[in-house]
Order: C-alpha cells, then structure tokens, then sequence
C-alpha cells in the first residue's frame, strides 16, 4: 500500500529516518514507496532468528523485544524497540540479512515495513534520509558494543559504573552529559526501568553519584572505580 498522509506521514515524520524532512516534502517522497502494515497481538512472534531480513520495521505502535535464542527454550532478552524505533538497520544492509535476534511483540504491536528497494529510491531522492538511516545503523552497532562489554560485569552497579566511567573518560569530565535516555539507558543495562531508577538513587544516597538530572551526571571516577575492583 501507499501510505496516506492522514496517520502515518505525521507519525513517521518523528522517526529519526525522516526527522531531516519537512512534513510537505515528506508526504511527496512517500507517495509513490509501497510499504506494508502489519498488526500483531501480544506475545507474537513477528520475524524468527536466523530468517531474512529484507525490508526494514519501524514500530508504529506497541513494544517488540530482540531475543536471542540460546537453544535452550530460554534465550536472552537484547533490547525493546518502541515508536518510532527503526529495528535492525545495519542486518538489512548486511551481505548476509539474516535476523541475530528474534523479533517478539510485548504487547499489541503495529509495524510499517519498507520493503529494501523502496529504501533504495527513497536514499536517491533524498541524502538526508540515507545519512540519517547510516547514523542509526552505526549508532546502533555501537550500542550493542558496549552492551556486550556491559555483560562481563555481575551486579546491576557495576554496570552503571562502568557506564558512567566510559562517559567521563569519552567527554573528558566528571560530570558528562547522558548518552541516552532513561529507557534506552535500561536496554543497555539489561534491566527494567523501575530497576535502573531504584539503584541510581541508592548509588546517590550512597555518595557513589553526587548530582544528576534530565542531562547530565556528576561524580567522583575515583569513588566509581572501587565498585570494579
């Protein structure tokens, strides 16, 4: 289908991909880009690991979770994509597309796909979408990076601290700015929100962490290493 200007062209004028695009230029680049609605209800298993990944997701509605399957009925839980996230950028570019992950939905989820030629027109008439959809695929590996140096740490404050600690030592001060929000914040951490917010408050009533808000963090990088000792 293509899609109508009276949903989903305001919805996806909020994901990254197009943010660089007017609203009126938008509506025109979409028109003639067949795309694909999907519907799903909680629980769903929308694309397995290991099948071709050849258009790309970006969820309109709901929360679809990554899983790895371990082999054991159990696997592991990667990250949640929520709207307008766009899901596995840098697979689809991949010689190889095959999904790493499993893609779940957490509850009722809605999806626009755009098929990977459809991407391709859509790159030619516009730069800014290719060099936005670029920066997320590149910002994307780089988050799955440090999640996977984030594993070797045991405790849920020795990831925060090591995480903390990689922002000090990459903004040269001990009081940097957020790299992500707080939901973004807890995906990589591999825990639920609640959680990560509980033990940035005890890590602050503690001394660990001296001030924080929206944007920034302060603390001693001193007091912080003694929690990866």
């Amino acid at each position: 289908m293509v899609l109508s200007p009276g949903r989903y062209i305001p919805l996806l004028a909020t994901c990254r991909l197009f943010k660089g695009v007017p609203l009126e230029k938008l509506s025109e680049l979409l028109s003639s880009v067949n795309v694909v609605i999907e519907e799903y209800p909680t629980g769903a298993v929308v694309r397995r690991q290991g099948e071709r990944y050849e258009s790309l997701i970006i969820v309109a509605e709901g929360i679809l979770e990554t899983r790895i399957d371990d082999g054991s009925g159990r696997g592991m839980m990667v990250e949640y994509f929520r709207p307008v996230s766009m899901v596995a950028s840098a697979v689809l570019m991949s010689s190889n597309p095959e999904l790493p992950v499993s893609l779940i939905t957490r509850e009722e989820t809605e999806l626009i796909r755009f098929p990977r030629e459809g991407l391709f027109q859509l790159f030619a008439r516009e730069p800014a979408v290719l060099k936005a959809y670029m920066a997320n695929a590149g910002d994307k590996v780089r988050f799955l990076t440090d999640k996977l140096r984030l594993l070797r740490f045991g405790t849920l404050r020795q990831r925060i601290a090591d995480h903390l600690l990689s922002l000090a030592s990459e903004q040269d001060t001990e009081s940097p700015r957020w790299r992500h929000g707080r939901e973004q914040m807890a995906d990589l951490l591999g825990v639920a929100r609640p959680s990560l917010s509980r033990e940035l408050s005890l890590m602050t009533q503690e001394g660990f962490i001296g001030k924080m808000d929206r944007t920034r963090v302060s603390f001693s990088v001193s007091r912080l290493k003694t929690l990866l000792n």
